[in-house]
């Protein structure tokens, strides 16, 4: 209870002062910014300072804080960006501060995401409705087949309840009239429902959502910095992410972390796998790392294992010695139908490992289908999962860990960058204490010139895959 306590204090969030109508919150279109000490050049490794000021639809300045920013400074002709870090002096203004990292012109663009009041929604929303997204159980029994509502809490007063013997986790499904509760043999994704107001709704629509501020900013000019050298480490695990962990230019990932490479050609990449085993659990975001390295490496063949999407997929390089294989986490889970015994928690997977190779290599991302649900349910998966890695690696010290975060751009019904940026904090700072790599996927995704996007371009997804290699084969 004192662990979960010390890091749920870490998302801690600005209470509203009162309850205000939708006139009185946070607007994209009046809210100000200004450059802090302009110049009429910078140079490279300088930070530069802006200065908002949130004001209401009325234009009246806020006089509280907990408004979600996001901001980047970005060369779309240069393909280069970088994210800022907000500052919330919890008055109604934000400072955002951002590194310089190439030379040339750039440009600022900050995003209210999201007002402190519809904040207080997203979250009153998240504890109290976790029925608001709901999956189907398919059961089979004497040539009978019936389909109920599941979830990761009881979704009726008569309810089938699952509990997985090695984890405790639970997972609860309506118990069908006339069925065994044995007879759970399917699960598939069913639908959201509607738990906000018409009042609500106003401070959640789209066109105020995740919105460019349009007060204007003037663009930067950065001169080269001379006499630069390369001190950044070699990639390990256990280094921590700075602010910024990295940046964009010419469409390649530069890390602040380590000295990262790039892995250009099929040839780089079977170099750096060749004698490994790589293990992947995750979601789709994940799924887009396997694809990405079976579609660009031709000598990497797909095996038909004949299972549905959870996995496992798995395929081989026999030339070079080496197979890729991903699986899908357990429920919840939002997808196709499939059956149950295709889907396995990520920590008995690993308890599953016997390792003692130093080829094995494993990489797990687990966030964005637990937005939906009070963030205690999230707490229980990942330390779960945190303890059967620290488990895996005390008999296997030479096992490479690999932890993708979260992706920006989650808009789904329910889905929200404020909701996953709380699960990303918790996690990250869940594995800090762990010899572990972190692959900050969600500022790779929030600063390129492509739209933010859950599942992002091939050329993010293939920076992220490069940053993977560059631990698993550190130069």
């Amino acid at each position: 209870m004192e662990e979960s306590q010390k890091f749920l204090k870490l998302l801690e969030w600005p209470e509203l002062p009162n309850s205000t109508n939708f006139m009185s919150s946070t607007s994209p279109k009046t809210t100000e910014c200004s450059l802090l000490d302009p110049r009429s050049v910078y140079n490279v490794g300088e930070h530069v300072q802006v200065f908002i000021r949130a004001q209401d639809h009325y234009g009246h300045p806020k006089t509280y804080g907990g408004d979600y920013f996001q901001a980047k400074l970005h060369s779309p002709e240069l393909k280069a960006g970088v994210t800022g870090s907000i500052t919330d002096h919890r008055n109604g203004s934000y400072t955002a501060t951002f590194l310089l990292p190439w030379p040339g012109i750039c440009q600022i663009s900050i995003s209210l995401v999201h007002s402190s009041e519809a904040i207080a929604i997203l979250k009153r929303k998240r504890e109290t409705r976790p029925d608001k997204v709901f999956y189907s159980g398919y059961f089979h029994h004497n040539g009978k087949m019936a389909n109920v509502e599941c979830n990761i809490q009881p979704p009726g007063q008569d309810v089938c309840t699952y509990r997985d013997l090695h984890t405790g986790e639970e997972w609860f499904c309506v118990r069908p009239k006339g069925f065994p509760c044995s007879a759970y043999l399917e699960h598939s994704q069913s639908g959201n429902r509607k738990v906000l107001t018409t009042a609500e709704e106003e401070f959640l629509k789209r066109s105020i959502t995740d919105q460019v501020i349009s007060s204007a900013l003037p663009h930067l000019t950065v001169q080269p910095q001379r006499n630069t050298t390369d001190d950044r480490d070699i990639c390990r695990p256990g280094l921590s992410n700075p602010e910024p962990s990295g940046y964009y230019y010419q469409d390649q990932w530069h890390s602040r972390v380590c000295r990262n490479q790039n892995f250009p050609t099929p040839a780089n990449v079977t170099s750096c796998l060749k004698g490994k085993v790589v293990y992947m659990f995750g979601d789709s975001t994940l799924r887009q790392w396997w694809d990405y390295l079976v579609d660009f490496v031709p000598s990497l063949q797909k095996l038909d294992l004949h299972v549905s999407y959870p996995g496992p997929i798995l395929a081989t390089d026999t030339e070079h010695g080496y197979l890729v294989q991903w699986r899908a986490h357990q429920r919840p889970l939002t997808m196709k139908r499939t059956r149950l015994q295709e889907l396995k928690y990520i920590a008995n997977e690993l308890d599953g490992i016997g390792g003692g190779d130093d080829g094995l290599v494993i990489v797990i991302n687990c966030l964005a289908h637990f937005i939906f649900f009070p963030v205690d349910v999230y707490f229980r998966r990942m330390m779960l999962i945190r303890d059967a890695v620290a488990r895996l690696l005390e008999r296997s010290k030479q096992t490479t860990v690999i932890i993708k975060s979260g992706n920006t751009g989650f808009l789904s019904v329910h889905g929200s960058d404020w909701l996953s940026w709380q699960l990303d904090t918790l996690m990250r700072a869940m594995f800090s204490g762990l010899p572990v790599t972190i692959v900050d996927a969600w500022q790779m995704t929030s600063c390129h010139y492509h739209p933010k996007a859950i599942h992002p371009r091939k050329i993010i997804v293939q920076n992220m895959v490069d940053l993977m290699l560059s631990f698993i084969c550190p130069t």
